[in-house]
């Protein structure tokens, strides 16, 4: 019985390895003829294709502008330097302050002006005086030769009392006349002392913000010192420059867009002036291009793009530029011929933000490829899909 079990237990290990070794051939066997039914499908089948996007080749209309670049600049910009020498007694604004014109701004100690203007005034008042005591005289004066007139017509006063009196009257005119003169005079020194004091408090010459103030209190300040810097935002301005192939295109009062990639938007703009010289630094003509900005959120000194109309070009061929792959110098798009992509070379003229021109190398109902295309070879298979209008750009 001993033997009897171990012989039978041998045996029944080997067929357990030999069942074992038949599963897992079955195993390989049915996984090769899963991975043969379900693989790749031949090359040149529909699920191989590249899917791409493509528009029908037309003529059209395009605008044509001028892409330039420029800085923010304010409408309005005052720089303050005090008329007068003197120590600073009050600043009464600060950086980023909203003005109105005529608001001081800083007051210097004007002690000595105040008084050559009190001492002004007093001396007027005298004048003035003086020049009211002369005109009563001279009344009196006239009165007096009346009187003495018709006396000496009547023949009760001899021709001597008649010549004192108008003697009287010349020298009463004389000295209201002297007076006025005085008076005068005296009024032009009180005009100049009163400009003088008040040429000790700085103010804002126009309404803006305070861009800069460069003074502090007790500091001596002159006339040769920028004390502070007001600028007006509520319009803003950029100057361009533009080649003499363009200048003539571009006219006064025409709008334009300008960009702000700080603020990431576009506004519209105005061309304001154009130059009829050109500049000598740049060899361009300036144009002058202003923006509204009642928010005040264009600051001076912001980078913006300009795009000025120059004209626009009738029953033309373009494209949309994401069509056109710059390649090694050239300029190449992909078109779809009987499902595959063709790589064709073009020549391309003008272009705006959307589409470009293209001279040579294209003809109406050929179908563009527009997007897909920086992928793709020549030959290779694809599945083009129209854009539909108003799609992506």
């Amino acid at each position: 019985m001993f033997v009897f079990y171990n012989v039978y237990d041998g045996k029944m290990k080997g067929d357990r390895k030999v069942k074992r070794l038949t599963v897992l051939l079955l195993f390989f066997l049915l996984a090769s003829l899963l991975s043969g039914c379900g693989g790749k499908k031949p090359a040149g089948s529909e699920s191989s294709a590249t899917a791409v996007e493509v528009v029908t080749v037309t003529k059209t209309d395009m605008n044509k502008f001028f892409n330039t670049s420029g800085k923010i600049e304010a409408a309005g910009k005052a720089t303050i330097a005090p008329k007068v020498t003197g120590r600073v007694a009050a600043v009464n604004v600060k950086l980023g302050d909203q003005v109105e014109k005529g608001q001081v701004l800083f007051q210097i100690e004007a002690k000595d002006a105040y008084n050559q203007l009190t001492q002004s005034r007093a001396t007027l008042g005298m004048s003035q005086v003086s020049y009211d005591t002369a005109v009563q005289a001279l009344k009196d004066a006239q009165s007096n030769y009346d009187r003495y007139k018709a006396l000496f017509e009547s023949g009760a006063v001899s021709n001597n009392d008649l010549e004192q009196a108008e003697t009287k009257l010349v020298n009463a005119q004389l000295s209201l006349e002297q007076c006025r003169q005085q008076m005068n005079k005296d009024q032009a020194t009180l005009d100049i002392a009163q400009d003088n004091y008040y040429d000790y408090s700085v103010t804002a010459p126009i309404a803006g913000l305070v861009g800069e103030v460069n003074v502090e209190n007790g500091e001596m300040v002159n006339s040769q010192k920028d004390a502070a810097v007001i600028v007006n935002i509520d319009t803003v301005k950029v100057e361009a420059s533009v080649p003499e192939s363009v200048v003539n295109t571009i006219k006064p009062g025409s709008k334009v867009t300008v960009t702000i990639a700080s603020l990431n938007k576009s506004v519209e703009g105005t061309v304001t002036a154009v130059a009829p010289k050109t500049d000598a630094t740049t060899m361009g003509y300036p144009v002058e291009v202003t923006i509204a900005n009642p928010d005040g959120e264009i600051k001076p000194g912001m980078t913006v793009k300009i795009d000025l109309f120059t004209g626009a070009l009738q029953k033309i061929i373009a494209v949309p530029v994401d069509a056109v792959i710059e390649q090694d110098g050239q300029h190449i798009v992909y078109i779809v011929e009987d499902g595959k992509a063709k790589e064709v070379y073009v020549e391309t003229g003008v272009s705006n933000d959307s589409r470009i021109e293209i001279t040579k190398g294209l003809e109406e109902g050929q179908s563009v490829i527009v997007q897909g295309n920086r992928l793709l070879s020549d030959g290779q298979q694809v599945k083009a899909v129209t854009r539909q209008e108003g799609g992506s750009k």
